[in-house]
């Protein structure tokens, strides 16, 4: 139980800093495009560390019933599995929880203003919105790769931009659907294993 307990706290301390940070450069970079491909990335970050979270403590719990203990995962930075502090515990879960729905917040909306651009167009994108310029690119053949961008490449005096991402049809988007169904099975998992009913034994040990 402790070495889940030490990932849990290991996995969120880690997180909450990290995450804090992004979230700044992801609302604050000097260029859309950047934004843009800094969005997607702390959404797969976000959607990954949520799932390893919810999973950790769904583990925790089931081994916690089996050796009879609290169900609550201790924060090892903090307290130990002898000595608990049930506002630290629960504080730890609220803490961890929010930090991952901010984060998915955040970075969901700012990928969201993702428009597919042509790799080496400086002028527009392929559509107006998220999903008619991802028709496009997913319809539209190109021999030569890279053939698109997460947003505009280019910034005044159609200098290039760097660190913005190139968008793979079929590929990009579908990262973060799996990611997303992982996160979703992750909770369902969790909430499964806290509203399960201990099984009643009907016969005595021998």
């Amino acid at each position: 139980m402790l070495p889940l307990a030490k990932f849990w706290t290991w996995l969120g301390n880690y997180f909450l800093p990290i995450a804090i940070a992004w979230a700044y450069f992801v609302r604050n970079g000097a260029d859309e495009g950047i934004k843009v491909s800094r969005g997607y990335w702390g959404l797969v970050a976000s959607l990954t560390v949520g799932a390893l979270l919810m999973l950790t403590l769904a583990l925790y719990i089931g081994k916690a019933r089996k050796a009879k203990k609290a169900l609550l995962p201790p924060n090892t930075a903090f307290e130990t599995d002898e000595v608990r502090n049930l506002t630290i515990s629960w504080g730890t879960i609220a803490i961890y929880f929010t930090a991952i729905l901010t984060a998915l917040v955040v970075f969901g909306s700012r990928y969201a203003d993702s428009k597919i651009y042509a790799w080496d167009d400086k002028k527009a994108p392929l559509a107006g919105s998220f999903w008619e310029s991802r028709v496009i690119a997913w319809t539209q053949s190109c021999t030569k790769s890279p053939c698109y961008a997460m947003g505009n490449r280019f910034g005044e005096g159609d200098k290039k931009l760097e660190y913005v991402d190139q968008y793979i049809p079929y590929v990009t988007d579908l990262v973060l659907v799996v990611l997303a169904s992982l996160f979703i099975a992750s909770l369902v998992t969790l909430l499964i294993v806290v509203f399960r009913r201990e099984p009643v034994q009907l016969w005595p040990n021998d």
